[in-house]
C-alpha cells in the first residue's frame, strides 16, 4: 500500500518557510507518509505586495521563533530574484537526487543564517556542496525547462488550493498553513493511524 502523501509547499524567501523545514522534514520520519517538497515562487514574484511594517514585524517574529528552536538567524541575504528562482531549479533537481531535506535545509542555513548570495556561482555552489550535491548537476538543472516547468506547476497549485503564502502543507485536502501548525498536522497524522510503530 502507498504510503499517505502530505504535500510541502515552501518558498526559500520566506523566513517562515526556513523556521518549518527540520520539523517538516521530520514528519516523513515519525510518520507513515510520502512527504512531497513543493517549492514555489516567492510572493513578490508573484505579484503579491508585502507591507513595509509587516515586513518588519515579521523579522522580529522570526528572530524569536528562530531562537526558541535553535536556528541561527540574522545574517540574511534577501533571494528574492535569481537567487530564489536558481534555489528552486535546484531543489527539483535534489528530489531527483533524493536529496531534498539536504538541499532545503542548507539552502535555508545559507540564506537566513549565513548571508549566503545564492544568485552567485561561488553562493549557489557551496549550499550545493554542502547538501552532497554534484555541481554539474545542479548547473545543468538551472537551465532545463522541464525543471522550470515543475517549479511553475508547483506555484500554479499553491493558487489552485486558494492559498498565496507559505509554508503549507496539505494532507487529504486539508491545509495547514504556517511553521506553527505542524504540530497541529501530526496531531491529525497520528489520528488517521500514521505513526511509526
Amino acid at each position: 500500500m502507498a504510503a499517505a502523501r502530505v504535500d510541502y509547499f515552501y518558498s526559500f524567501r520566506s523566513p517562515y518557510s526556513y523556521l518549518s523545514a527540520p520539523r517538516g522534514f521530520a514528519l516523513a520520519d515519525e510518520f507513515e507518509i510520502d512527504l512531497h517538497f513543493r517549492g514555489v515562487l516567492p510572493m513578490m514574484m508573484r505579484g503579491e505586495s508585502v507591507p513595509v511594517a509587516k515586513r518588519l514585524h515579521t523579522m522580529r517574529d522570526v528572530k524569536r521563533e528562530a531562537d526558541r528552536l535553535g536556528m541561527p538567524f540574522g545574517r540574511i541575504h534577501d533571494p528574492l530574484g535569481d537567487g530564489a528562482t536558481r534555489c528552486l531549479a535546484v531543489s527539483e533537481y535534489a528530489i531527483d537526487q533524493g536529496r531534498a531535506r539536504e538541499f532545503v535545509l542548507a539552502a535555508g542555513l545559507g540564506i537566513w543564517g549565513e548571508a549566503t548570495d545564492p544568485a552567485t556561482e561561488e553562493g549557489l555552489r557551496r549550499i550545493c556542496e554542502a547538501a552532497g550535491l554534484d555541481w554539474d548537476g545542479c548547473k545543468a538543472a538551472l537551465i532545463d525547462p522541464l525543471i522550470a516547468a515543475r517549479v511553475e506547476a508547483n506555484t500554479n497549485e499553491l493558487v489552485e488550493i486558494g492559498h498565496w503564502g507559505v509554508p503549507v502543507f496539505v494532507f487529504e485536502g486539508e491545509q495547514f498553513w504556517g511553521q506553527d501548525r505542524i504540530d497541529d498536522l501530526a496531531l491529525v497524522l497520528s489520528d488517521a493511524g500514521l505513526a511509526r510503530r
